[in-house]
């Protein structure tokens, strides 16, 4: 009997067992490693990000290992790059740092400014990051960020943040950090996204600010505190909870416990009264020497437990689309909508014409390849101006209707055709295939101008990105049956070498593009220069438009500048609108300069008009 009892206790406890293991979630294998002594698939974490597919999912997301070391590098996540997870095995032995600080010269010679500085910019959506540091090394020199948020649904768990002024910029979306340590001194957690702060461990380094909340006028949360901790330095160090960086800065601590570092009275005005009036600062429940109740600031709230009870992470971070920072494998509630519905075609999309648009069309063949656009020709008898646009990429993706598709509408409002072309990709094609398919284009094009209703005499080229280099690079090596009449490269690498030179070594896509290593030797700088179109400018070239943002992780702002000086000093007519802290792409500029569409639609029917 006895017997039969411990086995039936056995029976059970395994089978309990194997239904508890039944709901623990496995963890993702790791896409991608990087290892700074070359263990790993890469060294450098931005060749692991830019590895990744364009495809990535919830479901599918593209996980990097990070071993430990310390990676100085500045990281950029860029907006197509959507569901990477950055994962160590220890944030105090994984670092992440750069050292750039807001009083440095650019290339162009003014100083960068506070939003050029990250050490690691996330600007794409669903980043998850854990067991990490994020720092900026620059020390107490003004503003230095160690990061830069500007995705939605962003989380971090068990990482740190190191830096003085304006460690963290939460810029815009919801974030979730957990289980966090944040060191600074002067506003360093900022900006105007939704984030939510638990069990974080605040840490004031000198007498100053912690948050600088510039939340907007119609956005419910600013930056939430839940059972967090804030600690000094010292005994000398004294710090506010906050000052308002806008009229409406919305800033919550629940059950959080205050060192004597905290002020009596917790909050500054930024001196500006009116935004006592405004501002939306509240706490509940604060403990230790640092909560002191009857002496804070009378504008600021004390919140009872029922309305304490209403901001949890859940409704706080909800949004529109249902997200749970919590529950992993729940869905936004529009992601079943995302993948049933019927794709929208872009270029038809942004084609206003009633008749004019055409799709799929074979310029040319290639290396076994059917070289196809798409056309928009606006309505009427023309002959009007066109332009050819070419997307960007990495010269390894994307195609017609990505990365340009912004400026399809605005051309084809203010009667300008154009044609947007695929081309050969790496690495099954190598340089200079794509140049070559760009130059089949044009001929294809000016033989077809009648057809096209379309002036051969008044023909731009517009690229972006890699496309934007390729357009450059075109228009410096063109012969007459390739000659165009303008040519806009938008944040284009027009010097590769200087640029492989910054990185230390060739980036996934140039290796892919050359079918070279990620050293640089005398072979591949001399590939290199050979490839930049800022060495071949010459007298006699069509008139440039240069457009860049002065925030580019990809490719830094001062290429643009360099090759502005370049054809100006060869007698080129070159313009450059710059968008101040506009990051690489298009996708979010209009939040930076909503009028740069029409500023480089006007520039090209300038600089396209009939010549008689």
């Amino acid at each position: 009997m006895h017997r039969l009892f411990i086995r039936i206790v056995s029976q059970s406890l395994i089978l309990l067992a194997v239904l508890l293991c039944s709901f623990v979630p496995t963890a993702r294998a790791a896409d991608a490693t990087v290892a700074p002594n070359g263990d790993g698939q890469f060294k450098s974490i931005q060749d692991a990000i830019n590895a990744a597919p364009q495809r990535t999912s919830r479901d599918r997301p593209w996980v990097i290992s990070i071993k430990p070391g310390i990676y100085k590098e500045l990281i950029y996540v860029q907006r197509e790059k959507r569901f990477i997870s950055l994962v160590g095995e220890d944030p105090e032995k994984t670092i992440l740092t750069y050292n750039l600080n807001a009083n440095m010269l650019g290339a162009d010679g003014k100083i960068i400014g506070t939003f050029r500085t990250p050490s690691t910019f996330i600007d794409a959506d669903d980043f998850t990051a854990e067991n990490l540091t994020f720092e900026n090394s620059a020390g107490p020199v003004g503003q230095a960020l160690a990061i830069r948020i500007e995705g939605d649904r962003v989380m971090f768990r068990n990482c740190r943040f190191l830096g003085w002024q304006d460690t963290i910029l939460a810029n815009r979306g919801r974030h979730y950090f957990v289980d966090c340590y944040i060191a600074g001194h002067v506003d360093f957690i900022f900006g105007g996204a939704t984030a939510f702060f638990e069990r974080c461990h605040i840490h004031c380094l000198r007498n100053g600010y912690i948050t600088a909340a510039s939340t907007p006028t119609e956005q419910p949360y600013g930056f939430v505190f839940s059972h967090c901790k804030i600690t000094g330095e010292n005994a000398e160090v004294k710090t506010y909870l906050g000052r308002p960086w806008r009229d409406f800065a919305s800033v919550v601590f629940l059950n959080t416990e205050m060192a004597e570092v905290v002020r009596p009275v917790g909050w500054h005005n930024w001196d500006k009264p009116a935004r006592e009036k405004t501002s939306r600062y509240a706490e509940f429940k604060s403990s230790g020497p640092g909560a002191q109740k009857d002496a804070r600031v009378s504008w600021a709230k004390q919140l009872s437990a029922t309305d304490a009870r209403k901001i949890s992470v859940e409704r706080v971070l909800a949004g529109n689309d249902g997200w749970n920072a919590k529950l992993q494998n729940k869905k936004p509630a529009t992601t079943s909508n995302q993948t049933t519905a019927k794709p929208v075609d872009a270029s038809r999309s942004g084609c206003v014409s009633k008749s004019g648009f055409k799709k799929d069309l074979e310029y040319g063949r290639a290396g076994g390849e059917s070289l196809i656009l798409d056309a928009c020709v606006p309505d009427g008898p023309g002959p009007f101006p066109a332009v050819i646009l070419v997307h960007g990429g990495g010269w390894s993706s994307g195609d017609k209707s990505s990365g340009v598709q912004p400026l399809f509408a605005p051309l084809s409002k203010s009667g300008v055709a154009w044609f947007s072309i695929n081309y050969r990709l790496a690495p099954k094609s190598h340089y200079p295939a794509a140049i070559e398919d760009i130059e089949t284009a044009i001929r294809w094009i000016k033989k077809n101008a009648n057809q096209f209703k379309v002036d051969p005499n008044r023909l731009g080229l517009l690229g972006e990105s890699a496309g934007g280099h390729l357009v450059a690079a075109v228009a410096v090596r063109a012969k007459d049956d390739t000659r165009v009449a303008a040519v806009i490269p938008f944040y284009a690498p027009v010097d590769l070498l200087a640029d492989t030179q910054r990185r230390g070594g060739l980036s996934l896509s140039l290796r892919a593009l050359f079918g070279r290593s990620y050293e640089i030797d005398d072979q591949a700088s001399q590939i290199l220069r050979e490839a930049s179109p800022i060495n071949f400018v010459h007298a006699g070239l069509p008139p440039f438009l240069l457009v860049h943002g002065t925030a580019d992780m990809s490719v830094p702002y001062g290429q643009s500048v360099q090759l502005q000086t370049k054809l100006k000093a060869a007698g080129i007519a070159c313009d450059l609108i710059t968008i101040d802290d506009g990051v690489h792409g298009m996708a979010r500029w209009e939040d930076y300069d909503p009028g740069y569409k029409a500023r480089v639609v006007t520039w090209i029917i300038e600089k396209l008009r009939p010549t008689n």
